[in-house]
C-alpha cells in the first residue's frame, strides 16, 4: 500500500466495503450507481486513479479487518489473503459479491470475537446479539453521530408514541447514507435490523446513562420480530 494514502482515506474504504457486505447482490448495479462518487472521492484523497486505488488499499483494508475479529495485530496470512481475492472481485457480479459476503460472515464468526466474553459491548448488552460480530468494527470506523439518535428517542418518549424500533432502523438508514454520501443506499433488512442494535450498543456504551439490560432485552425481541416480521421487496431494503 503506497504510504502516503492518509488514515482516514483508508477508514473511509473499510466503511465502503461494509457497505458492499451489507447490500443484498441482486441490487449490485445500484450499488456501485449509487456509491461512486464515494469510490471517487476516496481515489482523490489518495491521489490515485480509483481502479489502482482499490486494488492498492485493498489489501491493507482485509488485513485490518481480520485482524479486528482475530484480536491480534498479526493476523492470520492466509485468511487475509481469501478475504483479499473475495473483495477483488466483489464488484464483478452478483454471484461474487455474494462469495465477498460469505468470506465476511466466516472472518464474523471467528472465536476471538464472535464468543460471548470476547464481544466488543460484553458488559453493554452484545450477548443479546443475533448475529456476533458482524457490525462492530464497522460502527466504530464510521464514526457515527448519536445526537440525531438521542433526539429522536427524546421526542418519542415526550410524545408517549414511541417505537423505538422504527426510531433505530431511521437512524440506522440515515448513518448508512451519511457514510456513502447519497441519500441512497441498499441494505439486506437483517442488516438494517442487527446493525441498528449494534449502534444502540455502541451509543449505549457511550453514554453516561446506559440503557438497563431489561431494557435492552425488549428492544432486541421487538427488533428481531420486526426483522422476521418484514414483508418488503424480497432480498433487502433499499434504503
Amino acid at each position: 500500500m503506497p504510504p502516503q494514502i492518509p488514515a482516514n482515506i483508508i477508514k473511509g474504504t473499510i466503511d465502503y466495503y461494509y457497505l458492499a457486505a451489507f447490500c443484498p447482490p441482486a441490487y449490485l448495479d445500484r450499488f456501485k450507481q449509487h456509491s461512486r462518487g464515494l469510490r471517487e472521492s476516496l481515489a482523490r484523497g489518495a491521489g490515485v486513479e480509483i481502479g489502482a486505488y482499490l486494488v492498492s488499499v485493498i489489501p491493507e483494508v482485509c488485513w485490518r479487518i481480520v485482524a479486528f475479529h482475530e484480536q491480534t495485530r498479526e493476523p492470520d496470512r492466509k485468511r487475509v489473503l481469501t478475504l483479499t481475492q473475495a473483495a477483488l472481485n466483489a464488484e464483478s457480479n452478483p454471484q461474487a459479491l455474494a462469495v465477498f459476503q460469505a468470506r465476511m460472515r466466516e472472518v464474523a464468526a471467528l472465536p476471538e470475537r464472535a464468543k460471548p466474553a470476547n464481544r466488543l459491548h460484553r458488559r453493554k448488552g452484545c450477548a443479546l446479539c443475533a448475529a456476533p460480530c458482524r457490525y462492530g468494527f464497522f460502527t466504530l470506523v464510521s464514526d457515527p453521530v448519536f445526537a440525531p439518535l438521542r433526539k429522536m428517542l427524546e421526542e418519542g418518549a415526550e410524545s408517549g408514541r414511541q417505537d423505538v424500533v422504527h426510531a433505530l432502523w431511521t437512524y440506522t438508514t440515515s448513518h448508512l447514507w451519511r457514510v456513502m454520501g447519497a441519500r441512497q443506499g441498499f441494505v439486506s433488512v437483517d442488516h438494517l435490523g442487527n446493525l441498528a442494535y449494534c449502534l444502540l450498543l455502541l451509543a449505549t456504551a457511550r453514554s453516561r446513562r446506559p440503557m438497563p439490560e431489561a431494557q435492552l432485552r425488549a428492544f432486541q425481541e421487538l427488533n428481531q420480530a420486526r426483522i422476521r416480521g418484514w414483508t418488503g421487496r424480497e432480498g433487502g431494503k433499499p434504503s
